[in-house]
């Protein structure tokens, strides 16, 4: 999955979460790759909806636990890190930075990708 949304738009980032998680669950190899202000989702405390919203609706903390848990593999491109001064300790554990040709090579090796 491609995920280029942040902070700006909370809720497309928690149903990249949601659908990754549920991927995992089902089998797939589930990658989330972190792009531009997707970069918000795995720096640690950018977003942040605990307590901030009624108790039936998933928070964004939630979410990533839930893809933590259902071990979904996160990556986030090295330019988005540099660009918002980040770095290895900033993010959530497992992160991986890498190179945006990541990006190209899943484009063109797997089946499908997903984008939010």
């Amino acid at each position: 999955m491609q995920l280029s949304s942040g902070v700006r738009d909370v809720g497309k980032v928690k149903s990249a979460l949601m659908f990754a998680a549920l991927a995992r669950h089902s089998g797939c190899d589930t990658v989330v790759y972190c792009v531009q202000d997707g970069a918000d989702a795995v720096a640690k405390g950018v977003i942040r909806e605990e307590g901030l919203l009624p108790p039936s609706v998933p928070t964004f903390e939630q979410r990533l636990a839930e893809a933590c848990e259902a071990s979904v593999k996160f990556q986030v491109c090295d330019q988005a890190v540099r660009t918002r001064n980040l770095t290895k300790e900033d993010l959530i554990e497992g992160t991986e930075i890498t190179g945006g040709i990541h990006l190209i090579v899943y484009a063109l090796e797997f089946d499908r990708m997903l984008y939010f």
